[in-house]
């Protein structure tokens, strides 16, 4: 994966971004035959605890992931194309604690997983289009050398030890991180596309069907440390598109109806069906009303 300057190769996207603001037409062009919509799973701790969903090939392990689905059966919501966070668990920037000892973070905003979008990858390449170049757009407000670092050390540790524990961080994340990544965030070139920037990014769909790609993506994730992950990917035909917009829970997928029925029928990725029109804005979903959790 490489940095590319080459922000002209998506000229064609904002000419079919045509639907009203927080629509998916408002995110993924239009003309694809079909449209999904993959829900980005809650984090669950019990209590405090977490319950480790294992991790693959280096990447941290983290708290359990969560359907929605299983949420909306715990708080008697109803699952459709619209819903919303919201709705389900009647808030989305608080924990929201469900019986039998469990705490849910909100999902996450702009971010599809490493191991879910080796999934997604993984569906594309056998759907829609062989393996080949594709374009990454990632959005220009993530700052990947300027992070706050965090270093953990021993109890007792000298304060020899102690610095040069956060040498060794800083360090680690400074590798991870390629210049001509820094510097094209910071001033460019960009894909603007309306209300938002992204630099390109060169890669595989053979890269990203790897869980561990980001390890070595050289856009700041290091270790144990978490770095962005991309808003935009198409592949050179053009044949589909994915879109993790910032500001949604949720990453948008159009393509041929053969490979938005792959998408919908894998068991891993929790998606739904939407069309462009779908509202995908705090109001979007008309249905549940912002159910409260039920009583623990």
């Amino acid at each position: 994966m490489q940095w590319s300057g080459e922000t002209g190769r998506g000229g064609w996207i904002g000419p079919r971004l045509t639907g009203r603001a927080g629509s998916v037409g408002s995110v993924v062009p239009a003309g694809f035959e079909a449209y999904a919509r993959i829900l980005h799973p809650p984090r669950a701790t019990h209590y405090g605890r977490p319950a480790s969903t294992s991790s693959r090939a280096g990447l941290p392990a983290g708290p359990a992931r969560w359907s929605w689905a299983r949420v909306a059966a715990y708080t008697g919501a109803v699952m459709h194309p619209e819903v919303q966070w919201a709705g389900i668990a009647g808030g989305t920037d608080d924990t929201v604690r469900l019986p039998g000892g469990w705490d849910l973070d909100a999902p996450a905003l702009g971010y599809l997983e490493p191991e879910l979008l080796a999934v997604l990858m993984t569906v594309a390449r056998g759907a829609a289009t062989p393996a080949g170049p594709l374009t990454l757009g990632l959005w220009s407000g993530w700052d990947v050398a300027g992070v706050d670092l965090v270093a953990f050390t021993r109890a007792g540790a000298s304060d020899r030890e102690r610095r040069a524990d956060r040498d060794e961080v800083e360090s680690a994340h400074a590798a991870a991180v390629d210049p001509a990544v820094a510097l094209a965030l910071a001033g460019g070139p960009y894909l603007e596309l309306p209300g938002r920037r992204y630099i390109l990014l060169d890669a595989t769909a053979d890269e990203l069907t790897d869980p561990a790609w980001p390890l070595r993506s050289g856009i700041g994730w290091s270790g144990g440390i978490p770095g962005p992950m991309p808003q935009l990917i198409w592949p050179g035909d053009r044949a589909w598109f994915v879109s993790s917009e910032i500001d949604f829970d949720s990453t948008i997928v159009g393509g041929t109806r053969a490979f938005i029925d792959a998408v919908l029928a894998d068991s891993v990725l929790e998606a739904l069906g939407v069309d462009p029109g779908s509202d995908l804005t705090s109001e979007g979903d008309r249905i549940n009303r912002r159910h409260a959790p039920p009583q623990t």
